[in-house]
């Protein structure tokens, strides 16, 4: 089976480029068309760009709103797009229609050139209407559809009017179904002829050490004759010099009137050209294609793109001719600050902490992604599977239904190097006639008609309710992914009888069950026993790799979700905040087996234990290397040490390296020291410390006093392992007290109302422990409970959005704003679970939040103030 894949990241090129035959291992018989000067890319632009002969005008920015139907001119609300309606507390429950409208000019068109409005994305079915007539209806909330609008754009002066209407009742699961137009809105402008896409496979001869690089051009022809073209292009690398024998020698061909052709381009890259795509090492590259007239290149199209082989065998995964097995985390992307619109800044953040505790393949969520979110999985070195939105027992299992998703995604994801494979559903009936028939002709259609260079799959949970191998859908995968939350070495093994000659991915594990409380959302989670699964899993080879559910907290109002609308599957909280659970899922995803430092005469010395061979999560680690560093108590580094490690395969015997500390300043300030293991492009993938001295000493910032209890916030020191808050009356007496690891504040309980207690935080490690000042605060009957937790306050644009962590018992919450003096802003009460926005405040502004609770008419403590500047 060939190799396709597309890769991440834009060429860096400010000119044209040239390719010609730059070596002697180029083609010398070329003819002299063979040198092809196509337009340069943008080298901060995303994968997929058009370099030439586009047009575009940028239709975001802020459209009219409503949800009601006979809403007046002058009743609709102000919405950004892209964005999404549940962002904003008006409509932050709404699901169903909704309407936006706007206005734009008619750019200047010229004769032969086709108008088209394009949207990127819109959840979950969209209407567009413009001008008065309906252009018709996408179903699907995550891949793009375009509208030919030429001949309804006003030429008289007068602006045209845009209707969309949006529909988010298809909630995907148990996610939130956000809902409006999430993804760019653009009015594209092209010639007649133009090129819609490409489709890049690039197959490594991993023995002869060439690799042949192919692309597949569709060529359009919206116009009433036929026009032939000559198409051609070259192959980059990510700096935008041309590869060694990287042209894309032209072809002509002809495009029937209101039709497409394909033609192919190849080229072979000599031995030492180019570098494979791989986790560790995410070589990419670039192919741009363009169209010539009369010699000159015009339209032109340009995708990043990978080399590097996949090969699924019986008993396993092989990335370029290397075993591999993996680990993961699936995303739900989506949070209450951004909805579905994610900033880059976002997706980078958490990607790059998969990246650090280990992740290495996934099915990253049952729909299709975001073209940025798979742009930066090429960059970073992240297997993907690519699904659509087919979940559930009750799912439409129409073919023709869920066809034109799938080609959508698949025509726009193709050369993503990410995309290891394709998935057709997730959790179907796929031990029905109906399922297998669906999972069947879904397979059959993406080989025949859309790649037949990559692995095809669906998703599966009824796998343990079959008798046989006919009974399962799964029969028709090319391997078996499988969702499991429990059960697992019993459920895989007895999966292996079925199907012996298929390798398993765990697309979705987790046993911490499926009670979602509040204290399940806190970085205080930790898994009783999510990190030892794959060690369970390891001894069972034919285990490609898991993919834990999930790696964060999403909104929900599925049936159990907790009194926040969270589901707190995730080892970072819906607010950003990494979890206890975290530090687990790391240590059992890390690439080694073990990171440890010790004293040693005149310093310390780091031991490195490699996987076992064969073990879950392994594979050759090249190129890594250690950093060590020395903290002192204020948290500086003192003293910092790298060194670089050589090849080490599963199976190698323990390394170890000396540090010497060169004298006793360094020690004799240090507090901690730590090791941390970097790979290739600098991810921290394991980490261990030694603790050299007690912590300096936290500092209490805040306290509440409530109803028999206080709250204490406090600062974070280097080296402390954990903190305890501790209060005791003024007077003397026992010590009441709670541990914190990761929270910046602690509550302790069962306190004497109207006595004067005193509180401080103690911050403690392996070689001591430090406390802070006592500071004094007197718990009141009449003050009321603890307060709800705050979160995080995060400015946006004209504002803020404030969250935060309630309980079952709240009926509402009471909020307060207040200048960075005190002079009061604004006060509101909601019923909005977990979060609000501040609108209409200056950019800039500093601003001061805090939330007290509502319960049966009596009212909590106030927390504590929260502060932040507006966007």
């Amino acid at each position: 089976m060939r190799r396709l894949l597309r890769a991440a990241l834009a060429a860096a090129l400010c000119g044209a480029i040239t390719a010609t035959a730059l070596s002697a291992a180029a083609d010398e018989r070329a003819p002299a068309h063979a040198a092809a000067t196509v337009p340069a890319a943008d080298a901060e632009g995303p994968g997929h760009q058009i370099p030439a002969g586009q047009r575009t005008t940028d239709l975001g920015g802020t459209w009219r709103f409503t949800t009601d139907p006979a809403a007046g001119p002058g009743d609709w609300d102000a919405m950004p797009v892209p964005g999404n309606w549940d962002q904003h507390d008006a409509y932050a429950e709404h699901q169903g229609d909704a309407w936006y409208r706007r206005t734009f000019d008619t750019p200047p068109l010229h004769s032969g050139e086709v108008a088209r409005l394009r949207f990127e994305a819109v959840n979950y079915t969209a209407t567009v209407t413009l001008n008065g007539r309906e252009l018709g209806t996408h179903t699907g909330g995550y891949t793009p559809f375009e509208f030919e609008v030429g001949d309804l754009l006003k030429r008289d002066g007068t602006p045209n009017t845009l209707t969309v209407r949006a529909n988010n009742d298809y909630a995907v699961g148990a996610t939130w179904p956000w809902g409006g137009i999430s993804r760019p809105v653009t009015l594209t402008v092209d010639p007649a002829v133009r090129i819609e896409r490409q489709h890049i496979v690039a197959e490594p001869d991993l023995d002869a050490g060439t690799a042949a690089v192919t692309t597949e051009v569709t060529v359009s022809n919206a116009g009433g004759t036929e026009r032939t073209v000559r198409v051609d292009g070259a192959l980059t690398d990510t700096r935008g010099r041309p590869l060694p024998a990287g042209v894309l020698r032209g072809r002509d061909v002809a495009v029937p009137a209101g039709g497409t052709r394909t033609v192919e381009l190849a080229a072979r890259l000599p031995r030492g050209s180019y570098g494979l795509w791989s986790t560790d090492d995410p070589r990419l590259y670039r192919a741009t294609v363009a169209l010539r007239q009369q010699g000159s290149p015009g339209y032109a199209v340009s995708d990043r793109f990978g080399i590097r082989r996949i090969d699924i065998v019986p008993d396993g995964l092989l990335l370029n001719g290397e075993r591999v097995r993996t680990a993961g985390f699936n995303r739900v992307p989506g949070d209450r600050v951004h909805g579905a619109t994610e900033p880059m800044s976002v997706v980078r953040a958490e990607i790059d902490r998969m990246k650090e505790a280990g992740a290495t393949m996934t099915r990253i969520h049952h729909v299709p992604q975001s073209p940025d979110l798979l742009d930066y999985l090429d960059e970073a070195g992240m297997l993907n599977i690519g699904e659509i939105s087919v979940w559930g027992k009750d799912a439409s299992l129409d073919p023709g239904r869920w066809r034109p998703e799938l080609r959508e995604m698949v025509r726009r994801d193709a050369n993503h190097a990410s995309i290891v494979a394709w998935s057709v559903a997730n959790e179907i009936a796929g031990n029905t006639e109906k399922g297998r028939h669906f999972v069947k002709s879904m397979i059959d259609y993406t080989r025949e008609e859309l790649d037949d260079s990559r692995p095809l799959t669906y998703v599966s949970n009824t796998f343990s309710d079959i008798e046989g191998p006919e009974d399962e859908a799964l029969q028709y995968a090319d391997f078996l992914s499988v969702n499991m939350y429990g059960g697992f070495t019993d459920r895989v093994r007895a999966l292996r009888e079925h199907f012996p000659d298929k390798p398993v991915f765990v697309s979705e594990f987790s046993a911490d069950g499926y009670t979602f409380t509040p204290e399940r959302e806190s970085v205080e989670f930790a898994s009783k026993s999510d990190g030892a699964i794959p060690a369970q899993l390891s001894a069972l080879r034919w285990v490609i790799g898991v993919s834990r559910w999930t790696f964060d907290d999403y909104r929900s109002r599925y049936s159990g979700t907790s009194p926040n609308q969270l589901r707190g599957w995730g080892v970072q909280t819906d607010w950003g905040g990494l979890k206890r659970n975290y530090d687990q899922m790391r240590a059992a995803y890390a690439p080694v087996a073990g990171l440890d430092v010790a004293a040693a005469d005149g310093g310390s010395e780091i031991t490195v234990t490699p996987r076992a061979a064969g073990e879950l999560p392994s594979h050759i680690l090249r190129g890594y290397r250690l950093r060590w560093k020395a903290l002192a108590a204020d948290g500086s580094t003192v003293a910092q040490r790298s060194t670089p490690l050589p090849r080490i395969s599963p199976g190698d015997e323990p390394l170890t390296r000396p540090v010497a500390w060169d004298g006793g300043g360094a020690a004799g300030e240090a507090v901690t020291e730590q090791v941390g293991l970097l790979d290739p492009q600098g991810y921290e993938v394991a980490v261990a410390d030694r603790d050299l001295a007690a912590p300096a000493a936290p500092e209490v910032t805040q306290t509440v006093a409530a109803a028999g209890a206080v709250r204490a916030g406090f600062t974070h020191v280097a080296g402390a392992d954990s903190y305890r808050v501790e209060a005791q009356a003024a007077a003397g007496g026992a010590v009441r007290s709670t541990l914190v690891h990761k929270d910046d504040h602690g509550d302790v309980t069962g306190l004497a109302d109207g006595t004067a207690h005193r509180v401080r935080v103690v911050a403690v490690s392996g070689a001591g422990e430090t406390a802070s000042e006592w500071t004094e605060v007197t718990p009141r009957a009449g003050a009321g409970a603890l307060p709800p937790d705050p979160q995080s306050l995060e400015p946006v644009a004209g504002g803020a959005v404030f969250q935060w962590r309630g309980v079952a018992a709240d009926d509402a919450y009471e909020l307060e704003v207040t200048d960075a003096a005190g002079e009061p802003v604004r006060s509101w009460t909601t019923r909005l679970r977990g979060f609000s926005r501040i609108e209409e405040q200056a950019a800039g502004t500093d601003i001061r939040v805090r939330v007290r609770s509502v319960r049966g008419g009596a009212t909590s403590a106030w927390s504590e103030w929260t502060q932040v500047s507006t966007g």
